[in-house]
């Protein structure tokens, strides 16, 4: 195992640091107050007899005067959760039996407390800085603007191991080895992509075009019930397509060209003239498991290889677009997209009927008996019973397909053209060497020298490659063809530490990060890339610390369409939304979340949101309680939100009877603090506590059963969590927890609103509902606030928006900085977080604090 990590920071999250009281102690010893503090307000629970919340701070009794060095860590770790409660207010509890200490003890021990653990956190600060490596989604941008390829058409990093996370966060340094195994991922992927992008001694390709007729979809002049529905025209003017879902198992695409594909990488358009035909229909809507009160949509998807369009194959197919249709009235959609080399193009219905099967089978002896025809079966058993065969039923006089006036997609043609190249050679091409392309013509040091320029984000000098140039030599000299030894050379380049990981020097020399480090975590915090020509120019210029600008810089990099990467991960990343589809719901219980795709507009709801408020430079109370969300048509429905029609995302008011506003209101936050089949206001409160105040609860011991649900609904969560509470070890904490989460039961596990537990009954294809007991989502806070519901939660959560936004404040650092935040920290973030309400508590005014922040400039 190759092991880069340099350094392991203790996570101590306290929320406020405290200027030094007026008591002396010596920072190396343990503070003289913290004992008697003890002993009159909080060993009454928290001793070895009673131990309530599975804490007892006897052995802090007993160590006055003791040097740090001689404390083990259930010691620090007890005094920081004792600062913290104290900071919070909510210890001592808000009881009527409770001696409460007075403003100034209080305020002396949370000095002395914060003094000795900062002493501590200096003592053991390592020596070096963490060299952290590239997550997946870094390196897939990396080589995308290095080597100006379609990463997402060609995605190697699915084969890397998956990124190892800190509180959801996966570009933290102490959590990154690198394995032998994967350093020969990254040779296998450098190789693929730089074979993609050089294109030596290939003439520019023509530019072709294909057009695809409906005949060439399929033959099929008819159809009686089938799985996949998918008819032609007798006429061969259209193709309708009454199958479809998301990832559609029975694609329709082009069968002789999808033996081949398009003959080279490249650019190509992608262009289809369709139609919504039916949404309007005289069957019984129950029928239907499709939202016919949206636009039926066409999707647009292109695979790899032929191999991808068999049946029931999903992974691997690169998403293309979902198109709105008009109803009944031909229009063409168009998209443009990177394929390569083989690729092929499919179409479908995206949010149709999944499988026709079924649909047809009800359809057909109730609205179109005169299509029935017998199967072999049924032949068979009548000849057996001496019956006679009515000739009608052996060849109807006309076929299901022919009298159905249901919802499909009509295809009336497709085209593709390309590759469609602006110039040649192609971008990547001219990135990497310039327009020569002819290998035998390359200046191997100057292309190795500028290549690994930008590849190791600094300025290099020949001699640092000229073992690169020495082994392309070598290649060559033993037969290999010069483009082969060229690429070789660029992938020892493409996996070399200096690449693969950012490092940021030596804080032992220098605590101040340099113009070029400087440049590389600012690219890295807001494009999750490497820095552009212009911030490498400001570097060399020795300028870009300057904060006039370091601002102007940020503030331009928050403007460019690489920035979408920031508000993408980092809000994957504070609000766990990464959990998002791990624990897919059961599709016979909630079948909208798989045929509304509403996995997809969730997440894409919520990063809309985070993205105007950051835009807008709105208050970051917005997330807490902002009136306003973003939503197409599918997700619109599933709030109960009415009059929006279409796939694109829209700012739309949020009524306060729709209950929802701020994040607590996203069926993504919501969607993802639940499993998939029941919720808890545990997991819930944890969410809460951990994503917007800061405060993570500590683990239930090892010993403690988990609550089992009750599916039969014969008891609510509140009445499980109240015997589960029964258990001494468990009461408290959950007395701290419980309370946050059960105002969100209000929401089912894929956050549709609700007032009463749903029971679901049968096996089916889709599951029977019948409405179980009333939900109760009234609580008592530690603090002794009662809240009865969501919206009580927000006003909870505003009363301490402090604390919020010094928790969005940690977060930001965390992922700018790559690491996990010590005590010493804390006032850097108070420092911002003043500055931040001087100036309205905006989001950007936020990220441009972080930025210009000690933390974010210093190794």
């Amino acid at each position: 195992m190759i092991d880069f990590q340099a350094r392991v920071f203790l996570p101590w999250l306290v929320l406020f640091w405290v200027a030094p009281g007026n008591s002396i102690i010596r920072a190396n010893e343990f503070p003289a107050s913290v004992p008697p503090f003890l002993q009159s307000y909080c060993v009454s629970c928290h001793d070895d007899k009673n131990k309530k919340g599975d804490r007892s701070f006897t052995p802090l009794l007993k160590a006055t005067a003791t040097p740090q060095s001689s404390l083990d860590d259930e010691a620090f770790t007890l005094l920081t959760e004792i600062l913290d409660q104290l900071n919070l207010g909510e210890m001592p509890p808000q009881s009527a039996d409770v001696v409460q200490p007075n403003d100034e003890d209080r305020a002396g021990l949370i000095s002395d407390i914060t003094h000795f653990l900062l002493s501590h956190n200096e003592s053991q600060k390592p020596a070096t800085t963490v060299m952290r490596r590239l997550t997946r989604n870094e390196y897939k941008y990396t080589i995308r603007d290095l080597l100006g390829i379609d990463t997402e058409a060609i995605d190697e990093t699915v084969l890397f191991p998956a990124d190892m996370k800190i509180d959801g966060f996966a570009n933290i340094g102490s959590a990154q080895p690198l394995s032998e195994q994967q350093l020969q991922l990254y040779m296998s992927a450098a190789r693929r992509y730089l074979d993609e992008a050089l294109v030596f001694g290939q003439p520019r390709p023509t530019t072709q075009a294909w057009s695809f007729k409906p005949e060439d979809f399929s033959h099929s002049l008819f159809l009686d019930i089938s799985v996949a529905y998918r008819v032609l025209d007798k006429a061969k003017r259209f193709i309708d397509i009454g199958h479809g879902e998301p990832v559609d198992r029975y694609p329709t695409y082009p069968m002789a060209f999808a033996e081949h594909g398009v003959p080279v990488s490249g650019v190509y358009r992608i262009r289809v003239k369709a139609a919504g035909i039916g949404r309007k229909h005289p069957y019984d809507p129950d029928l239907f498991k499709s939202d016919l009160s949206v636009p039926l949509k066409l999707g647009v998807w292109h695979v790899p290889n032929k191999r991808l369009l068999a049946a029931g194959t999903s992974e691997g197919r690169v998403f293309a677009g979902a198109f709105d249709l008009l109803d009944d009235q031909p229009s063409w959609v168009q998209t443009t997209v990177w394929m390569p080399a083989g690729s092929s193009v499919f179409i479908h219905w995206i949010n149709g009927e999944g499988s026709s099967k079924p649909l047809l089978g009800k359809i057909r002896p109730r609205y179109h008996p005169e299509t029935t025809i017998l199967t072999k079966v049924e032949i068979d058993e009548l000849r057996e019973q001496g019956k006679p065969i009515p000739p009608e039923l052996l060849k109807p006089t006309s076929h299901l397909s022919d009298v159905y006036q249901g919802p499909r997609v009509r295809v009336y043609k497709m085209t593709l053209e390309g590759p469609v190249h602006d110039r040649w050679p192609p971008a990547g091409h001219r990135l990497i060497v310039g327009d020569e392309v002819d290998p035998a013509k390359v200046d191997i040091p100057v292309l190795l020298t500028d290549f690994a320029t930008k590849a190791f984000r600094r300025p290099v000098e020949p001699a640092e490659v000229e073992h690169y140039v020495q082994f392309i030599q070598q290649k060559i000299q033993r037969g290999c063809s010069i483009e082969d030894a060229i690429k070789l050379g660029l992938t020892a380049i493409l996996t070399s530490p200096r690449f693969l990981f950012l490092d940021e020097g030596d804080a032992d020399r220098d605590r101040w990060l340099s113009d070029y480090e400087l440049a590389s975590r600012l690219s890295y915090f807001l494009w999750s890339s490497l820095p552009d020509d212009r911030l490498l120019e400001l570097a060399a210029k020795q300028e870009l610390r300057s904060p006039e600008t370091l601002v102007a810089e940020t503030e331009r990099m928050l403007r460019h369409t690489r920035a979408v990467a920031f508000t993408n991960h980092f809000t994957d990343a504070w609000l766990r939304l990464d959990k998002l589809g791990s624990m897919p719901p059961s599709t016979a219980q909630f079948p909208t979340y798989y045929f509304q795709r509403l996995e997809k507009a969730m997440k894409t709801e919520t990063r809309s949101f985070f993205q105007h408020v950051l835009s807008e430079n709105r208050p970051v109370t917005d997330f807490i309680d902002a009136p306003y969300s973003f939503v197409n048509d599918a997700l619109a429905r599933h709030y109960g939100i009415h009059n929006v029609l279409g796939e694109a995302f829209q700012k739309v008011a949020i009524p306060e009877s729709i209950h929802r506003g701020g994040l607590l209101g996203h069926a993504s936050v919501l969607t993802a603090s639940a499993n998939g089949v029941e919720t808890s206001p545990v997991v819930r409160g944890v969410w809460v506590l951990e994503s917007l105040l800061g405060t993570p609860p500590s683990p239930p011991p090892p010993d403690v059963p988990p609550i089992e649900p009750d599916t039969r609904g014969a008891a609510t969560i509140r009445e499980q969590l109240a015997k589960h509470r029964n258990v001494a070890a468990c009461a408290d904490c959950h007395a701290k927890i419980d309370p946050w989460g059960f105002a969100l039961e209000y929401f089912d596990p894929i956050g549709e609103y609700r007032d009463r537990y749903t029971i679901f009954a049968g096996r089916g294809r889709i599951a029977r509902r019948r409405d179980g007991k009333i939900i109760d989502g009234s609580g008592q806070l530690p603090s002794g606030s009662i809240i009865q519901n969501e919206s009580d939660l927000r006003e909870e959560l505003l009363a301490r928006k402090n604390q919020f936004t010094r928790n969005l404040t940690t977060k930001l650092l965390m992922y700018a900085c790559g690491r996990e935040l010590t005590f010493a920290d804390d006032s850097d973030i108070e420092k911002i977080n003043d500055r931040l309400a001087e100036q309205g508590n905006g989001l950007r005014d936020l990220i441009l604090s972080v930025v210009a922040s000690d933390p974010f400039r210093s190794r």
